[in-house]
């Protein structure tokens, strides 16, 4: 009788640091994946212009899809018969440590940001619609050059403000956290975001 093979690829064990991107120009439904610049793996400024670095990361980015799924029972069994889909949450998060006052602004995205001669400035308060918009974390595969692993959400927001430690000992980060919003124009079962790795 013949054994089953074992599913060991050590060329699919990722290592890495990865970057953090607002993406001025999500892709469409159709196209679904980001349009990458062939030498760096940075987003296409071609298909997608005004796309924005967050700068470097403390502790790397986590991408996390949590799926909700409720029971369902019936008197007639002991055990649930099936379930639905109650709830799906994707989110980005990571600790940034670029304290510069524009970047500060995609983490507070009520705020208004401006500059002129002599300074660069956060304001807040007094606005109440929380914008959205699309963000990609792109990790370079440690197996080759040229390919990439994409976490993307399509449209999120961010939560949970900022905090900003200031300290002798310690450099100064800031978490973020940005919470995928289901986009109903797109196709369903891709209206959230896409993960993939490229192959070429």
């Amino acid at each position: 009788m013949a054994g089953t093979a074992k599913g060991y690829d050590i060329s699919a064990i990722h290592q890495g640091p990865g970057d953090l991107w607002i993406i001025g120009t999500p892709p469409t439904d159709t196209t679904q994946r980001l349009t990458l610049n062939a030498t760096d793996g940075t987003p296409d400024a071609t298909a997608h212009p005004a796309s924005v670095c967050l700068g470097t990361t403390e502790s790397g980015i986590t991408f996390t899809i949590k799926v909700k799924a409720a029971d369902i029972k019936v008197d007639q069994a002991e055990a649930p018969v099936d379930n639905y889909l109650e709830e799906l949450d994707a989110s980005i998060e990571a600790e940034l440590s670029q304290q510069s006052v524009d970047l500060l602004q995609n983490a507070l995205t009520t705020g208004v940001y401006s500059t002129a001669s002599g300074y660069k400035q956060l304001t807040f308060g007094g606005i109440s619609i929380v914008p959205s918009f699309a963000i990609a974390a792109i990790t370079p595969k440690r197996t080759g050059t040229n390919l990439y692993i994409v976490s993307l959400l399509y449209k999120c927001n961010s939560k949970g403000g900022l905090t900003i430690m200031a300290s002798r000992s310690k450099k100064s980060t800031h978490k973020v956290q940005f919470t995928g919003l289901a986009d109903l124009a797109r196709t369903v079962g891709r209206q959230i975001g896409v993960h993939y790795e490229t192959l070429t």
